[in-house]
C-alpha cells in the first residue's frame, strides 16, 4: 500500500511540473519590475493601437513573475492586469481592462497573450478600426484596396522568408498598389517579426520585374500599411519605444523602398 502512495506521489508531482501548476513566484528588483510593467504596457498599446487605432493610456494594477527558464535558458513569465483609457478625437473618453501574460528573456521581451475588454463610455463600445484622418487629406484611404486573387504569391513568400527572421513572424493583409509607377501593381505587406524584440517592416513586391524591397529600421522605427489604393499606399510610422507617429506614402528610389512624410 505505501508503494502505491509513493507512486501516485511521484505521478502528481511529474503531472505538476509538466503542466506548469507549480511555478516559481519571483521577488522582482525594482528595475526588473519596471522592465516587466513597460512589457505589459507595450503589449496593450499595440493590442489597442490595431483595433482602435487610437494610444491608450495603460495602468498596471498587479504584476506577477515566475521562474519559467528551462535548463540554462534565461527567462521569467509574468501576467499583468490592470486598465487602459483611450480619448476620442471629440474629447470621449473610453476605458477596458486588461489581461497580459509574456516572458522576459535574455535578448528581449515578448507579449504572449493579451486579453482586452472592448472599451466603453456609458453604455456605448467604442468601434473598432476608426479613419486616420491624417492620411485622408493626401490618399483616400477611407476604402482600402481589397487584394485579389493574385495576391496569394510564392514568390512574395519567399522574399519575405529571406529577409525577415522566421521566429514569431506575422505577415499582415497584402494590398495591391502600384508604388514603382511602371503601370502594372505591386504587392505591399507589413510584416511583423520577433521573438523577444517585435519589429513592423512594409514588404512591396515587384511582380512585373520578379523583384523585392524591404522598409525595415529595426531597433529605429516601426512601420505598418494603414490602407492602399490602386497607386498610392497609406503609412505609418512610429519611432522604436516612443508614441509619437508620422503618416505618408512609399515610392521606390533606386533600389530602396522610401517612406515620404506628409506635409500638411
Amino acid at each position: 500500500m505505501g508503494r502505491k502512495f509513493a507512486c501516485l506521489a511521484v505521478i502528481v508531482a511529474l503531472a505538476v511540473s509538466f503542466f506548469g501548476c507549480a511555478q516559481k513566484a519571483m521577488k522582482l528588483t525594482p528595475e526588473m519590475e519596471t522592465n516587466l510593467t513597460g512589457a505589459a504596457k507595450t503589449g496593450v498599446f499595440l493590442e489597442i493601437y490595431t483595433k482602435y487605432g487610437l494610444e491608450p493610456g495603460v495602468t498596471v494594477d498587479k504584476l506577477n513573475a515566475y521562474d519559467a527558464s528551462a535548463n540554462d535558458y534565461y527567462r521569467i513569465g509574468f501576467t499583468a492586469t490592470g486598465t487602459y483609457t483611450v480619448v476620442t478625437d471629440t474629447g470621449e473618453h473610453y476605458t477596458g481592462t486588461f489581461k497580459v501574460k509574456g516572458h522576459w528573456e535574455a535578448h528581449g521581451h515578448g507579449t504572449d497573450k493579451c486579453e482586452i475588454t472592448a472599451p466603453r463610455n456609458g453604455l456605448k463600445t467604442l468601434p473598432e478600426n476608426p479613419i486616420v484622418r491624417e492620411t485622408e487629406e493626401t490618399a483616400d484611404t477611407a476604402v482600402t484596396a481589397e487584394p485579389s486573387g493574385t495576391t496569394i504569391c510564392q514568390p512574395l513568400g519567399d522574399y519575405i522568408d529571406t529577409n525577415t527572421p522566421s521566429t514569431g513572424r506575422i505577415i499582415e493583409k497584402v494590398y495591391e498598389s502600384d508604388v514603382n509607377q511602371d503601370g502594372h501593381p505591386d504587392l505591399c505587406v507589413t510584416v511583423i517579426y520577433g521573438s523577444g524584440i517585435v519589429s513592423s517592416a512594409i514588404v512591396v513586391y515587384d511582380v512585373q520585374n520578379n523583384k523585392g524591397y524591404i522598409l525595415d529600421e529595426r531597433m529605429t522605427c516601426d512601420y505598418s500599411i494603414l490602407g492602399a489604393s490602386a497607386d498610392l499606399v497609406a503609412v505609418c510610422r512610429i519611432p522604436y519605444g516612443g508614441k509619437a507617429k508620422t503618416y505618408g506614402t512609399l515610392t521606390i528610389e533606386g533600389d530602396n523602398l522610401v517612406f515620404i512624410e506628409n506635409k500638411q
